[in-house]
């Protein structure tokens, strides 16, 4: 019987459905007393495998788990996870890539139309009356990522009639059959964007890549939807472009600390919409994600290639 622990309390709750027996009744699931490194180190040397959401899995655990074998995410960033140190260790690394993106895009385009229809002023009917209003069709949608957020927002932009640019590092049109891209650099991409979506992952080349500079370059009606990680924007140059005009608006499902302080004062602009990281909490999109974990970690556990996996030069390293 393979043994997996929980290391993040997200999987406490109803939403996430992890019982006793969500692994199948030949593994067992481990439950730490609390979710912090004191009560989970200790656990950690029969397990082969290491459920996690947002919580970091590091080098130091892993070095705690001789047995292990995998660990896995229901999401498809998996920055909190020491995805070279588990290489290192031939410990296969598994996200739930391909089952999330329909929902975040859907949310992206969500924010985008709050903003660009200035839902904030509901409040204020005669100035919400006499307001223009920003249209999406003709507007050019700027997409940072092309991975599975990427082409589905691609595809809903093109059905709203909107001009598709994209700064990706593979720029393949086949990607996204049927929709017309054109492929641009970030420094290109920001002058023309008037909508720039960010849903890439993060990396030493991504975080930080909105910033003074990079806004300054943006048009000033451009409005910002972040739904990929928090760092890869610079909150407090996100806040004095916002105050100064730079950009008209921004929508944040993450940000930079996550949560953002209840009294940050991003969160009283009008034209900034925060959401809690959640763009992809529907029914649906977290029982395909559960239920891709749990494929993933089943498969890992009986020794077989995962359905998602990240870093297949581990299956090249002996094993531990």
């Amino acid at each position: 019987m393979a043994k997996v622990i929980l290391v993040d309390p997200l999987y406490e709750t109803p939403q996430w459905n992890v019982g006793k027996d969500w692994l199948g009744a030949g593994n067992e699931i481990i439950r730490p007393s609390a979710y912090t490194p004191e009560a989970i180190m200790p656990l950690l040397g029969e397990v082969e495998g290491i459920l996690t959401v947002f919580k970091p899995v590091t080098a130091q655990m892993m070095d705690a788990a001789p047995r292990l074998k995998v660990v896995v995410k229901p999401g498809a960033g998996v920055d909190n996870i020491d995805t070279q140190a588990a290489t290192e260790r031939g410990v296969m690394v598994c996200n739930a890539e391909g089952v999330r993106g329909l929902s975040v895009a859907e949310h992206a385009f969500f924010m985008m139309l709050y903003l660009a229809r200035h839902a904030w002023m509901k409040e204020d009917q005669k100035t919400w009356e006499h307001m223009a209003h920003v249209q999406l069709a003709g507007k050019s949608l700027g997409i940072v990522g092309l991975g599975d957020i990427g082409r589905r927002a691609a595809r809903i932009g093109n059905g709203f009639g909107m001009k598709i640019l994209v700064n990706t590092r593979t720029p393949d049109p086949a990607y996204v059959p049927g929709v017309a891209m054109e492929f641009l650099s970030f420094e290109e991409l920001l002058p023309r964007a008037d909508f720039l979506l960010l849903c890439m992952p993060l990396s030493a080349g991504t975080q930080g890549m909105i910033r003074a500079q990079t806004l300054a370059r943006m048009q000033k009606e451009a409005i910002l939807i972040n739904v990929s990680r928090g760092p890869a924007v610079v909150t407090e140059d996100l806040l004095r472009a916002i105050h100064a005009g730079v950009i008209a608006a921004a929508g944040l499902d993450v940000t930079d600390p996550e949560p953002l302080a209840d009294a940050h004062p991003l969160r009283s602009l009008p034209n900034v919409l925060i959401t809690p990281h959640h763009a992809s909490r529907t029914p649906e999109c977290q029982q395909a994600a559960m239920d891709r974990t749990a494929e993933n970690m089943q498969l890992a556990l009986a020794g077989r290639r995962p359905v998602n996996l990240v870093n297949p030069e581990a299956l090249a390293r002996p094993e531990r």
